[in-house]
């Protein structure tokens, strides 16, 4: 009798252990589905994010001289967003990219004579050409500063998807702040999306991505 009862109930765990592991490799697969669906659209997000970076602008250099996109077609952008009464982020951003060119001039000199580095002023309002070139002169002769009217200046923020605000509060002298992004980005000849690298980022690595990604230019 005992014999039959465990014979009978052979089955049944069997069974159940086929349930189980057919429980679970659903489960997996749904999860490997919906993980692939979440990548799928993450990818197609972030291609139509990069896509919408960039576009027409119309300018003022720091000579006085009216500029546009097309004035550098054919030649890799590289656009970093400040202002030149900033205390800290572009000063210090400006001076990493000034070594970054040294380096890129040394290591790739074709990659280094089609790039073209532009500052764009968020502060329109005090970085007149005049101020771009005293400030500038800082930093790399082969940095040109763009800047223009406050609608100017909207127009090529939203463009390039850059975020810029001015403090509510300024100090005794009226001299206030304005936050903003501080990203360098860089866009191919043809004013497309190539990468961005953080203000914070070294030279020396810096300089190797843009001889890496430049090569393919």
């Amino acid at each position: 009798m005992p014999k039959r009862q465990q014979g009978s109930q052979l089955p049944l765990k069997k069974i159940s252990l086929i349930v189980a592991s057919v429980g679970i490799l659903l489960l997996i697969g749904l999860l490997a589905g919906e993980l692939i669906r979440r990548n799928s659209q993450d990818e197609a997000t972030a291609r139509g994010l990069t896509a919408a970076i960039g576009g027409p602008f119309s300018l003022v250099d720091q000579t006085g001289q009216r500029r546009s996109e097309a004035d550098f077609a054919g030649q890799p952008m590289l656009i970093f967003f400040g202002f030149t009464y900033c205390p800290d982020v572009c000063p210090t951003a400006l001076d990493r990219l000034g070594v970054s060119l040294d380096i890129l001039r040394d290591t790739a000199p074709q990659a280094y004579a089609k790039l073209q580095p532009l500052f764009i002023s968020v502060d329109p309002a005090r970085d007149t050409p005049d101020a771009l070139a005293e400030y500038l002169a800082y930093f790399h002769p082969k940095i040109t500063g763009l800047t223009g009217t406050t609608q100017e200046i909207d127009a090529v923020k939203r463009a390039y998807k850059v975020y810029a605000a001015r403090a509510q509060q300024a100090d005794e002298n009226g001299n206030y702040l304005v936050d903003h992004s501080s990203f360098f980005y860089l866009m191919d000849g043809d004013n497309k999306y190539l990468a961005h690298f953080p203000h914070m980022l070294a030279p020396e690595e810096m300089a190797q991505q843009l001889s890496k990604k430049l090569s393919a230019e």
